[in-house]
């Protein structure tokens, strides 16, 4: 399965994570922290991350009324990060072990 997780879900479920997490990291100027070198969860950057996980898992059965995995909501919510640093592209077109 590749960093996207097109495997489990449609075109119109992609399309809204993939926006809904770009949209909300910059609504709550992520880019700005610091993401920490080890994840304890009590740094800004990973309080804020797992409300968004949390809000987008929400916001997806509020939408599509079913749940989705947990894998598809840390993966967008990192190809979101890619995407407007303007990297996505690398990371999908990167050696097939990534993929």
């Amino acid at each position: 399965m590749g960093l996207d997780c097109r495997e489990l879900l449609d075109v119109k479920e992609y399309e809204f994570l993939i926006n809904w997490f770009m949209r909300k990291q910059k609504e709550y100027q992520l880019a700005t922290l610091d993401e920490p070198y080890s994840y304890d969860g009590y740094s800004l950057y990973d309080q804020k991350v797992n409300q968004l996980l949390a809000e987008a898992a929400i916001a997806f059965v509020e939408t599509f009324q079913r749940e989705a995995p947990p894998l598809v909501f840390t993966n967008l919510f990192h190809l979101a990060e890619l995407e407007l640093l303007g990297k996505r592209n690398r990371i999908l077109k990167a050696p097939g072990s990534l993929q």
